[in-house]
């Protein structure tokens, strides 16, 4: 028996060492399994962890890039909208809405998401051009005060649009998108219409005692508050039924006031501002004709001729306070209009050259002396009959492309009349090398630029050189629209130099696209656009 329970003992302790081995195997086995499945918990978290910096930032990307979109067209749609309505029942628009900041949320997106927007305006063409020249050009934004929005006509803004999602804590400070648009406005020189009279000593400038009918206007001193900045009060329009508008009373939908008065006499008879009228007859002497020296003239009542009444200070020397007047004698110091006063009715119907840059200006032959060494960019003389009764040295004669023949430029000769035709010539040398000039001129001071004229260099006329041919562009949608350039491709063009009788001398130069280069452009030749898209900024994670 013992030997029996001594083997049986044996045998229950050999399957007890087995099992507790086999129980070995089964946990180091599990402890393994469970290493591993840590290890590969620990490279998907690693891997997910890895990925979920670069999706968080692609997703708050996708946002803030719509959301600055999103900006854009917002400020776009306010632009847009920042019009009334003026006495004629046109819709224009009304630089005193323009807005200078636009944010908001934007709509449809996660609540958050937002976008804040930066409205820069500017008169010349922004783009291409640095940070400082934008810093140095924009045109002053106001958002608060009397007058908000802008005092000057725009003809572009830059839109910087940056798109936020704060709820993003994650990603703060990171993939906030900022996009860059710049909108072309669509101009018509009726909008652009309105500038500065000032005496002729450039000391003084006009101003409008108040914007109601009945109110005089006075001369406030250019360094003063009444003159420093364009307001409401100070700019006026030289319009197409050549009366004298206050700019402001077109722009806000009241009825047009102008500066209205005939002289009944030498003493000056102060002016005021009636409603404009809208007849063909100028009972209120609201109609004038520029007629060179300063002058403007008023009509008759009945606007068939011109009548002895001349716009004057109120007495001989002018200072702060003085009225605008009209006499019977011109010996009072007369008022100059900034170009920006407008061009009356000039036009290539009146036989006119009008600039574009200086707008109310036009080719004018200087002294009307077909031999003088330079010609000059005047104010434009007018006849309110509408029967041309003004002066030959303002009437120029060329042909203009036929757009409805798909023409887009025409070869052309660009003649005066004096009693017989005179060719423009374009100058084969630099400098004043021949033809009459001002007293005083030291010739070798222009002989950077090049004058074309109605004489040869031997001084006489001609009309068979090529010299004389000139090419005429109209809407050809690139730099070369409204240009008029000689057979060398130079462009014809306004210049601002010293000494020349104060007016801009009209000269020959390498064509750039500017405004200052352009002639007889149509009233609306400028449609809306908006380009030059641009990244900003994307922070990088």
């Amino acid at each position: 028996m013992n030997g029996t329970h001594n083997s049986l003992n044996i045998r229950t302790l050999s399957r007890r060492l087995r099992r507790h081995h086999e129980e070995g195997m089964a946990l180091m086995s599990a402890m393994m399994l469970m290493i591993v499945i840590t290890m590969l918990s620990l490279l998907v978290l690693g891997f997910v962890v890895s990925e979920l910096r670069p999706t968080l930032y692609s997703n708050k990307n996708i946002r803030t890039s719509s959301a600055a979109q999103a900006g854009i067209e917002a400020a776009i749609s306010q632009i847009r909208n920042a019009t009334t309505t003026d006495a004629a029942g046109n819709v224009v628009g009304d630089i005193h809405q323009l807005p200078c900041f636009v944010s908001g949320p934007v709509e449809g997106a996660p609540e958050g998401t937002t976008f804040t927007a930066a409205v820069s305006y500017f008169a010349d063409d922004p783009v291409g051009r640095d940070a400082q020249w934008k810093t140095d050009n924009a045109l002053r934004c106001y958002t608060s005060g009397v007058t908000i929005g802008l005092r000057a006509v725009p003809r572009y803004a830059v839109i910087q649009s940056e798109g936020l999602d704060p709820r993003a804590v994650v990603m703060e400070d990171v993939a906030d998108r900022k996009l860059e648009a710049t909108y072309t406005f669509p101009l018509m020189t009726r909008t652009i219409s309105g500038g500065q009279i000032l005496d002729a000593n450039s000391q003084f400038c006009l101003v409008a005692e108040t914007t109601s009918a009945g109110s005089s206007a006075r001369f406030r001193p250019m360094n003063g508050d009444l003159c420093r900045e364009p307001s409401e009060r100070n700019l006026w329009s030289w319009r197409s039924d050549y009366m004298i508008h206050l700019s402001s009373s077109d722009l806000d939908g009241r009825v047009p006031l102008c500066l209205s008065g005939r002289a009944t006499g030498s003493t000056p008879t102060r002016m005021t501002l009636r409603p404009c009228e809208l007849g063909s007859t100028d009972p209120l002497g609201q109609r004038f004709a520029w007629i060179g020296s300063h002058t403007w003239q008023g009509q008759n009542a009945t606007n068939t001729n011109r009548a002895n009444s001349f716009i004057v200070n109120s007495d001989g020397t002018v200072s702060n306070g003085d009225y605008i007047s009209v006499s019977t004698s011109t010996g009072n110091p007369k008022p100059k209009p900034l170009p920006a006063v407008g061009k009356g009715n000039a036009s290539y119907a009146t036989s006119q050259v009008v600039n574009q840059a200086e707008f109310g200006r036009c080719l004018d032959v200087t002294n009307a002396r077909i031999n003088y060494a330079f010609m000059i960019s005047y104010p434009c003389k007018q006849d309110p009959t509408g029967g041309g009764g003004f002066d030959w040295n303002h009437k120029w004669f060329y042909d203009e492309p036929n757009a409805d023949l798909g023409q887009t430029s025409m070869v052309t000769k660009i003649r005066v009349n004096n009693g017989s035709n005179k060719c423009l010539i374009t100058p084969s040398s630099a400098g004043i090398v021949a033809g009459e000039r001002p007293g005083g001129v030291n010739v070798g001071s222009y002989s950077a630029h090049r004058f074309p004229r109605f004489v040869t260099n031997s001084g006489a006329t001609d009309c068979t050189s090529q010299n004389t041919q000139w090419t005429r562009y109209g809407d050809t949608g690139n730099d070369n629209a409204w240009t008029i350039q000689d057979r060398n491709g130079r462009c014809l063009s306004v210049a601002d130099i010293p000494a020349l009788f104060g007016w801009s001398a009209i000269v020959v130069q390498p064509c750039d696209g500017g405004d200052y280069q352009k002639w007889n452009v149509p009233d609306d030749p400028n449609t809306a656009a908006l380009g030059d898209f641009k990244e900003v900024t994307n922070r990088e994670p």
